[in-house]
């Protein structure tokens, strides 16, 4: 069985229903061969621990990005974390292999649901989605279809529709981790 890495780059899991949602259904099917970084819980004084994080990803077969699309991009936890991490020497560049062959699967949420992104924006989720495909051929990382969900904001007065939609999400995450022989 392969060794499942999910980066969770959700700002404040606390306050997320549709991405906690998707990390508990994960963890469920697949216990302790899935290791979830929460980003939220991870920097500390503003930083990471690199060498615990690129540990992380060297340990691991599947990469799984996780987390919510803001301002029609990756959050800025994520981003950092991706800026300190895949360093010179270790995601790229003289000697940088560590992440060659290594399977990355974009998983995001939109809080809009896909008719806003129909109707009112030139471009839907999947055009966000498109910076990805340089960071994995510049890192040697095959990358899977992304996976994504709309209307993950959901009613402040009735977070279940956005739990159910993370519930959903989930399920489709599992559904692409096993058909990736994971």
């Amino acid at each position: 069985m392969s060794n499942i890495l999910i980066i969770s780059g959700h700002p404040d899991l606390t306050t997320s229903n549709a991405n906690k949602a998707i990390l508990d259904a994960v963890r469920a099917r697949f216990g302790d061969n899935v290791k979830i970084r929460e980003l939220d819980k991870l920097r500390v004084n503003g930083k990471f621990d690199v060498s615990a994080e690129q540990k992380a990803l060297v340990e691991a077969d599947v990469i799984v990005l996780q987390f919510p699309v803001m301002w029609y991009s990756i959050s800025s936890l994520l981003k950092q974390w991706i800026d300190d991490v895949f360093e010179y020497g270790f995601a790229y560049g003289e000697n940088g292999t560590a992440l060659q062959g290594k399977k990355l699967l974009i998983s995001a949420t939109a809080g809009a649901i896909e008719d806003v992104y129909r109707t009112m924006l030139p471009r839907d989720v999947s055009a966000t989605l498109t910076e990805f495909e340089n960071t994995a051929a510049f890192t040697g990382m095959p990358l899977e279809e992304p996976l994504y969900s709309y209307g993950t904001t959901g009613d402040p007065d009735n977070p279940a529709v956005a739990r159910a939609i993370g519930e959903d999400h989930g399920k489709r995450l599992i559904e692409r981790l096993e058909a990736l022989g994971v």
